[in-house]
């Protein structure tokens, strides 16, 4: 419990909970479904409280995006690790991506992309997502791809989304035939030569 300033007291989620209950809340009813209201009561906290940490809904879905986003890093930190071999390291990091305990922040980025294409500022925040999910993973792309490896893990990350974004749509339950297409991208991406 958290004395406010009033004096009354007030249960408090952590902001890791506030931002799971809003996952649940996206997957569940939508970017249209996720008020304050909503995302609290799942947290079980008050609508102040979720103010207290995150200042506007806005911000909120920011840091649900970067969460969100960051799903894919095992991607690109895979890509970067030279000690497994490229292709089965790739047809793990591609099969963790789909797996069910991923799904609703997946779900999630479907929500945000919808919506980005209509809203450029949520359009906005996607992207400022994406550069902070990709920025220090390609790091270790940059060992093997140099300059390229900025613009190689975005394109690692929306090529394999794509994918993603057609197994949601789908409806289909089994994701394996959207896993071997994914993955025969990602391998092709990955196999692009390094600048001489």
């Amino acid at each position: 419990m958290v004395r406010t300033s009033s004096g009354s007291a007030r249960g408090t989620a952590s902001r890791e909970a506030i931002l799971q209950a809003a996952l649940r809340v996206i997957g569940r009813a939508g970017l249209a479904g996720a008020s304050l209201s909503a995302v609290a009561a799942d947290a079980g906290t008050s609508k102040p409280a979720l103010l207290y940490h995150f200042g506007s809904r806005e911000n909120l879905l920011r840091e649900v995006a970067v969460m969100a986003v960051s799903v894919f890093r095992t991607l690109l930190e895979a890509a970067g690790d030279e000690d497994v071999p490229a292709r089965r390291r790739t047809e793990g990091s591609v099969a963790a991506l789909f797996s069910p305990g991923n799904r609703t922040l997946l779900v999630c980025v479907h929500e945000l992309v919808g919506l980005g294409m209509r809203d450029p500022e949520v359009g906005g925040l996607l992207a400022r997502a994406l550069d902070e999910a990709t920025h220090i993973p390609a790091k270790s792309l940059a060992r093997i791809h140099g300059e390229q490896a900025e613009s190689l893990a975005r394109s690692l990350i929306m090529a394999v989304h794509g994918h993603v974004e057609l197994w949601l749509c789908s409806g289909d339950q089994d994701p394996a035939p959207y896993i071997a297409a994914a993955t025969r991208t990602a391998l092709a991406i990955l196999a692009t030569p390094a600048p001489r």
